[in-house]
């Protein structure tokens, strides 16, 4: 069961997520919900994995050659990802804004190192130590590695709206 693998616990409180609390939160498995704009100019929002590097402060997601979210970003990098614990009821949560680049492949994880492995580490992470025999199966297949980089990130968590919200006239 994935809930096993994540040992988050929401801090008590209201409100935005402190660096140590973000990266915290963003440690976890959660499955991230990536949103491209497809070339009709609509969002397309489809689910990932991803791995949050605090100290360069990006995101990296390994896709799929044929994803058609891959196309998307070909044509305009402007991404959205949405981060949320669906578990507890303070429902923390992250939104990133920025742009995606794809920054290694199309390749053959099994003939890329650093691919081979971001892929291993994802998949234990996610499905525990099963996961990379999970991955194995997919190894010879083309990958590319995307690094999210945010222009704007915003954090919530805890069990009430924020002061501007609860206000009844708007200032």
């Amino acid at each position: 069961m994935v809930t096993a693998l994540l040992s988050y616990v929401p801090p008590e409180k209201t409100g935005k997520l402190d660096a140590e609390e973000l990266d915290e939160f963003l440690a976890q498995a959660w499955n991230a919900r990536l949103a491209t704009v497809t070339p009709e100019n609509r969002p397309y929002v489809v689910p990932v994995w991803y791995e949050y590097d605090a100290a360069h402060g990006c995101f990296y997601v390994v896709a799929r050659e044929h994803s058609d979210y891959v196309a998307h970003l070909r044509a305009n990098p402007a991404v959205a990802l949405h981060i949320a614990d669906d578990i507890h009821l303070e429902h923390t949560r992250v939104l990133v804004e920025g742009r995606a680049e794809m920054t290694l492949g199309p390749a053959i994880p099994s003939q890329t190192p650093r691919l081979q492995t971001m892929i291993e580490s994802m998949a234990r992470r996610y499905m525990g130590p099963d996961g990379p025999r999970y991955a194995a199966q997919t190894l010879d297949r083309p990958r590319l590695l995307i690094t999210i980089t945010p222009e704007r990130m915003q954090s919530w968590t805890g069990g009430e709206w924020a002061e501007r919200y609860r206000t009844s006239a708007r200032r």
